[in-house]
């Protein structure tokens, strides 16, 4: 029979040799009869820590420092327990202490700087993990985690810097080598973050993330070669549950609702794993039907200049104010700009939420005593799905912001129409759906001013006497199907050219490329620039004769520009909310003869109307009469039919 001392060598052994489980049933075994050994329960709150239980790590964590409250690592381990629970105040306490305790401490300042970063507390995280590199000068996991700091900071090229030393340190660092390419991706230096992405799945094709943000990052500059094969595998690998990808990113590839669904599910559920959800209902308010208005609370990362905001603007403007009471929540640019001037008097409050956690945002809105909150972000860009997750109120609705079921049960509502959600497709969607008896989305009259300037076609390099398909779009909505369309369109409408975007020479040469391929001449496309200014984008499209929309991910709020610049679109409707935005707007305004149901229907049209003078007259003449009827150029008659949305969603819940 082993002795004590044996057994807790093999244990030890165990432990180091990656056999958690094995080890961790001796140190129970062990403790029977040793209750005040410090270091057995020290061992085995760490290896629960290992196993990610962190609320046992943290229970017999607690017992190792209350039998010994001198030794360092076990506050340091606790604190990343508790960092593993959200917990970041109570970690970095703990890691002052064990740093009060270890002069020196690397680990425990690393630690710390991460856990303030998670606070929002850029400054001190940054100072902090500057002196754990001068401790360690050749962490690369530092390097890396000022990286992130600068990310956060919104300083881009210091970010790029730090990441730059870890890799050098460790040339194997995946995940310094995933951030460094997330960075050239927001500095949209595409083909840069290619060459990290693609290494990192030379050595490891299953590294988190990685086949989307290659087949991403390429359609940013149109590089479609084996777009077919990697899309297919991507869609495959969500279906079987072994990725996730971003969940507005799965709509540039599929308009299957059901996977759109399962993606987001999946995406939010990983994103809250471990968390500690508040699922107290204390101090949430309670719905009364009395006289007193409906507090609304807007949640929004876009209260600056973004289209979100152009949309949402003319319904702060409109609310019944003797009804309503509006109370903003900001979590996108902390600074403001005109467009947020411009919006601020219509809130009773404006909170800036940027620096706050998702619970202590979430008490916020209950002190606030919020009625009905409204996610404005939904899944996209700086989204805060955590707050919503803890719940913020009472009534929790899913609008406008991002196309698509967030996947969760504790987003009660999603406001659309009968075009994008039709009564046989709500199981698609994890909300309510509600109604507006129009389109969901409203024109944003008045905010974008078209420009004054006399553009003519030579000023953008377009020919004057060729009908000019525009097909002006963010270079994700564009695949190698859709083009297809477009080239065939081209080749059965001879005397005309594509109008379409190109920021950068490999975008440019990729298309071009790809013109080659279908046997048509370079001159058959015009690359369109960036322009400084929206109105002079808005103006420089009346110089299009028909504008040719993307699949499956539609032009959304975009449409309206192209219906103010007298521009009839081409729609296709596919199955999914992001592909029927086009078809829902041109339903609601009567302009059915736009929408096709097929790829081969939307080529017939495009190519009718631009061999067809009269016709393409007769189209924009209905649509100019048309939009003089319709609510969605009506703002006070918008607003009107959505806060009818919301009463009847109230009056439901009380």
């Amino acid at each position: 029979m082993k002795s004590d001392e044996e057994l807790f060598n093999l244990a030890k052994q165990l432990h180091l040799s990656g056999k958690i489980e094995k080890s961790q049933k001796l140190y129970l075994k062990l403790i029977k009869n040793h209750k005040d050994n410090d270091r057995l329960f020290f061992l085995l709150g760490t290896s629960y820590l290992q196993l990610k239980k962190y609320n046992k790590a943290i229970d017999y964590l607690n017992i190792a420092i209350n039998l010994n409250s001198k030794f360092a690592d076990s506050y340091n381990n606790r604190g990343i327990a508790l960092a593993e629970n959200e917990k970041y105040s109570e970690a970095v306490h703990d890691y002052d202490r064990a740093i009060n305790l270890k002069i020196n401490y690397f680990d425990a300042y690393l630690n710390k700087g991460i856990s303030l970063n998670k606070l929002k507390e850029f400054e001190k995280a940054k100072k902090i993990i500057e002196l754990a590199i001068k401790l360690e000068p050749s962490s690369a996991k530092a390097y890396n985690s000022l990286g992130n700091i600068f990310q956060n900071l919104k300083q881009l090229k210091e970010s790029v810097k730090a990441y730059d030393k870890a890799i050098k340190i460790n040339p194997k660092y995946f995940e310094a080598m995933d951030n460094m390419a997330d960075v050239l991706h927001k500095l949209k230096l595409y083909d840069k973050a290619l060459i990290y992405y693609r290494k990192i799945f030379e050595y490891d094709p299953n590294f988190k993330g990685i086949l989307a943000n290659i087949l991403l990052n390429k359609m940013h500059i149109y590089d479609w070669e084996n777009f077919k094969d990697n899309s297919t595998n991507i869609i495959k690998k969500i279906k079987k549950k072994k990725i996730i990808i971003d969940p507005l990113a799965i709509n540039y590839l599929t308009d299957n609702p059901e996977l759109i669904k399962l993606n987001s599910y999946e995406c939010v559920k990983e994103t809250s794993a471990n968390k500690n959800i508040y699922s107290s209902l204390d101090n949430l308010n309670t719905l009364k039907k009395d006289n007193s208005k409906i507090k609304i609370g807007y949640f929004s990362a876009d209260f600056n200049q973004h289209v979100v905001l152009y949309i949402m603007h003319n319904i702060f403007k409109h609310h019944d104010k003797s009804k309503f009471e509006l109370y903003a929540f900001s979590h996108g640019k902390k600074e403001g700009d005109e467009w947020r001037d411009i919006i601020k008097p219509y809130f009773k409050k404006f909170y800036i939420i940027n620096d706050m956690t998702d619970l202590v945002a979430t008490e916020l809105a209950r002190k606030e005593k919020i009625d009905i909150a409204i996610n404005l972000t939904g899944l996209t860009k700086n989204s805060r799905t955590g707050i919503f997750l803890h719940r913020a109120a009472p009534i929790q609705i899913n609008y406008l912001g991002y196309p698509g079921t967030m996947g969760v049960n504790s987003m009660d509502y999603i406001i659309a129409d009968k075009t994008i959600i039709p009564d046989n497709e709500k199981k698609y969607y994890s909300e309510k759906v509600k109604y507006l008896p129009e389109c969901y989305i409203s024109e944003a009259k008045g905010l974008l001013l078209k420009s004054t300037k006399n553009f003519t076609k030579l000023d953008f390099k377009l020919p004057n006497d060729k009908f000019i398909f525009c097909a002006i779009h963010n270079p994700l909505k564009i695949n190698p199907k859709i083009f297809g369309v477009w080239v065939k369109i081209l080749k059965r409408v001879k005397n005309s050219v594509l109008w379409i975007g190109a920021n950068d020479e490999p975008s440019k040469e990729n298309i071009l490329s790809e013109l080659k391929k279908s046997g048509l001449e370079a001159n058959r496309v015009v690359f369109a620039g960036r322009v400084k200014k929206g109105g002079d984008h808005l103006k420089r499209l009346e110089l299009a004769d028909l504008f040719l929309d993307t699949h499956p991910y539609n032009s959304h709020s975009t449409t309206y520009d192209y219906i103010n610049a007298g521009l009839p679109m081409v729609t296709l409707k596919g199955s999914s909310f992001a592909s029927r935005v086009g078809a829902s707007i041109y339903s609601s305004l009567k302009l059915q003869e736009l929408i096709a149901k097929t790829e081969s229907e939307y080529e017939n049209i495009a190519v009718k109307l631009a061999n067809d003078e009269l016709k393409l007259k007769e189209i924009k003449d209905k649509m100019k009469k048309n939009i003089a009827n319709s609510s969605l150029f009506n703002a006070k008659e918008f607003t009107k039919e959505l806060e009818e949305v919301y009463l009847e969603i109230f009056n439901e819940n009380t």
